[in-house]
């Protein structure tokens, strides 16, 4: 059975799956595509990685990346490269 690594994200569960780095001698997540299959909050926010580009909507801080996570609208969460977009257009429904 494949190792994985629990995160809970504002109400929503996902076990990410692990795979062992040679070069790095460490077990690294191996992220879902986000993109193509979204998994949203019970709040109806959408989780998203931090290294996407940022969107059209996005409110970027201006010595920020083009990236999901130098968004105002996103949240991080600690110790992973996920978080949650709360723009309203990104919202489920």
């Amino acid at each position: 059975m494949k190792k994985t690594r629990r995160h809970i994200i504002e109400g929503v569960v996902l076990e990410i799956p692990l795979r062992y780095d040679e070069r790095s001698g460490r077990e690294i997540e191996e992220y879902p595509d986000l993109l193509g299959d979204p998994v949203y909050t019970p709040a109806g926010e959408r989780v998203l990685l931090t290294i996407e580009d940022a969107c059209p909507d996005a409110e970027l801080s201006a010595d920020g990346m083009r990236d999901c996570g130098s968004c105002l609208y996103y949240r991080q969460v600690p110790g992973t490269l996920l978080g949650v977009c709360g723009h309203k257009k990104k919202r489920r429904g």
